[in-house]
C-alpha cells in the first residue's frame, strides 16, 4: 500500500438532539457536516485499492463503506481507549501501535519515504491536525499528510463565506499556515504542524504583529492579543508575538485593519523555534 486516509472524529453534530442544535445555534455546522459526510462517502468509492483507511471515532458506517470499497484488509477502525492518567503522548503512541498492528496482521507494508496521506474529519482547526500530525510522526511518514479543507468541518464561524484560501509553508519546519480571506475582506491565519503531534508540541511560532491592525483570537472570535482592549489614542507598535504549536491549534491571527496581501506577508514572516 502507498496511501493513507485518516478520518478523525466524524459526525460530531449528527448525534445532537434538535434541542441542542437550537440552544447553541449549531445549524451552520449541521448543514456543513451533511455536505462533508456525502463527500467522504463518495470519495471512498473512488479510491484505489492500495489505500489504507484509518478511522478514529464516529459512526462505523464509514468504516463499513471503506471495507466495501477498499476491502476489509484496508479498513482500520481504531479502538484504543484514552487514559486521562497516562495522557496524550501515551495515547498517540498506542494509537500508532494499533495502526501498525492492523498492518502487520494483514501483511500490509508501506515505504515511509514515499507513502502519502490525506486528512479528513472534524474539526479543521482542532482534532484533524492534532491527530493527523501524531499519526504521521508515529508512522514515520516523510511526506507531509495533505490537509483537505473541503473534507473537513471547521469550528470557526468567521470562515463561513470565505472568499479564498491558500497555504504558506513556514521555512525550516513541518508547519504550514492556512490563510483565508474572510467574507468581510479581513484575513485569518492558523498554523498547523504536519509531521509532529501538535497538541504536545512546545515549539513556538513567532511573528511580528501590529497591535492596531492585527489581533489574535480563539475559534469563537474572542480576542487574546493585544492584552489591553483597543482604546482611542493607544500607542501603536509592532511587537513580537509567540505561541506554542499546542496553543496555535486553537488560535487564529486576524487582520482587522490590513489588506489581505499585506497580511499574507506578515504570515510569511513567521518562524518556528525550539524553546529550551
Amino acid at each position: 500500500m502507498d496511501h493513507f486516509i485518516f478520518l478523525i472524529h466524524p459526525c460530531c453534530y449528527e448525534v445532537l438532539t434538535p434541542q441542542q442544535v437550537e440552544q447553541d445555534n449549531l445549524y451552520l455546522y449541521v448543514e456543513l457536516e451533511e455536505k462533508i459526510k456525502a463527500r467522504w462517502l463518495a470519495s471512498l468509492a473512488e479510491k484505489p485499492k492500495d489505500t489504507l483507511f484509518v478511522q478514529l471515532g464516529g459512526p462505523e458506517y464509514f468504516w463499513q463503506a471503506a471495507k466495501e470499497h477498499l476491502g476489509e484488509t484496508y479498513a482500520c477502525y481504531l479502538r484504543t481507549p484514552f487514559s486521562q492518567e497516562a495522557g496524550l503522548a501515551d495515547y498517540f503512541c498506542r494509537l500508532g501501535d494499533e495502526i501498525k498492528a492492523h498492518m502487520a496482521a494483514n501483511d500490509l507494508q508501506f515505504d515511509a519515504a514515499t507513502a502519502t496521506a490525506e486528512l479528513w474529519g472534524e474539526s479543521f482547526e482542532g482534532c484533524v491536525p492534532g491527530y493527523g500530525g501524531a499519526f504521521a510522526q508515529h508512522l514515520g511518514l516523510q511526506k507531509a499528510p495533505r490537509m483537505l479543507f473541503e473534507m473537513t468541518v471547521y469550528d470557526s464561524r468567521f470562515l463561513y463565506g470565505a472568499r479564498r484560501m491558500e497555504t504558506v509553508a513556514v521555512v525550516n519546519s513541518d508547519v504550514e499556515a492556512w490563510l483565508f480571506e474572510c467574507h468581510d475582506g479581513t484575513g485569518a491565519a492558523t498554523f498547523q504542524a504536519r509531521n509532529t503531534a501538535q497538541w504536545i508540541d512546545q515549539r513556538q511560532v513567532r511573528l511580528q504583529l501590529d497591535n492596531h491592525r492585527i489581533q489574535v483570537c480563539n475559534k469563537q472570535g474572542h480576542t487574546l492579543w493585544p492584552p489591553e482592549p483597543w482604546a482611542k489614542g493607544m500607542a501603536e507598535g509592532v511587537h513580537e508575538y509567540g505561541m506554542t504549536l499546542a496553543e496555535a491549534n486553537w488560535r487564529w491571527v486576524r487582520s482587522v485593519g490590513m489588506r489581505y496581501d499585506e497580511f499574507k506577508e506578515v504570515i510569511r514572516g513567521a518562524r518556528v523555534v525550539a524553546v529550551e
